[in-house]
């Protein structure tokens, strides 16, 4: 190769498309904001916690949507490696096709973590190894583990969904992103979701949102402040939902506690 390749970097795609292939398997991780990828053909605006495996001369074409944050981990070819041949042969059969993923919430965090590390310590090329192995190895787990799931039968698993709803609760949740999550069709979870909770998908984030609201008054944030670290449109909305629910209004519920 005619430049260093970094083994881990995080950058903001640009907002006009880009399409190019490169002779070293990557992992792409949305960090923050939005972005748009299409690998042969397969075009999906990944969010936050999402990601794609794109294998080595493989054309693909990104853009950002806005102000956005992606980390790249760099698995070049045997000759450029820096892990064993066995290593190197584990984690390559990652992308033995192109795919695209769901952070589970634990990996998130961690991908949050590890982020962090290397913007402290940009110049530190044994710290952007060990990170970027640490995200394949555990992504190639996920990865592993969904596709046993899917061979048992997709089961609904309420307690990792409630994690990566806590996680995203502040932003607006889609149910299609809860239902990638879980490996299911939109229909599939919906139906199976309601079986298991007797409410739907839509219901459950609303209560999710309401519940959080009322520990952040109890905790004296203003409603505005809850209205937004809930995910609510507007503190009107909020407050619509939360008389609903509770037949009080927020700012009466918060004063009851004074």
């Amino acid at each position: 190769m005619a430049f260093t390749l970094n083994p881990t970097d995080i950058i903001s795609l640009p907002d006009q498309a880009n399409t190019h292939e490169h002779d070293y398997h990557q992992l792409v991780i949305v960090l923050d904001g939005n972005t748009d990828f299409d690998i042969k053909g397969n075009d999906k605006q990944l969010q936050v916690g999402q990601g794609c495996l794109v294998p080595s001369s493989e054309y693909h074409a990104f853009k950002g949507l806005g102000e956005n944050s992606v980390m790249l981990v760099n698995l070049p070819t045997p000759s450029e490696k820096a892990i064993t041949d066995e290593e190197y042969e584990i984690v390559s059969r990652l992308f033995d096709q192109a795919a695209y993923f769901q952070l589970n919430p634990r990996l998130q965090v961690l991908a949050s973590a590890l982020s962090g590390e290397l913007q402290q310590y940009p110049e530190d090329k044994m710290l952007a190894r060990a990170c970027g192995n640490t995200l394949l190895s555990s992504i190639r787990h996920q990865l592993n583990t969904a596709h046993s799931t899917r061979s048992k039968g997709n089961q609904l698993d309420i307690d990792q969904l409630d994690q990566f709803i806590e996680l995203n609760l502040s932003r607006k949740v889609h149910i299609n992103q809860l239902a990638n999550f879980c490996f299911l069709s939109v229909s599939q979870f919906h139906e199976r979701f309601k079986e298991k909770t007797g409410i739907t998908p839509h219901q459950y984030l609303i209560r999710k949102r309401i519940e959080r609201a009322q520990a952040l008054l109890i905790e004296g944030f203003t409603p505005i402040h809850v209205a937004e670290m809930c995910g609510f449109s507007s503190q009107s909305a909020m407050t619509s939902l939360f008389t609903q629910m509770l037949g009080i209004t927020p700012i009466k519920f918060q004063k009851q506690l004074r």
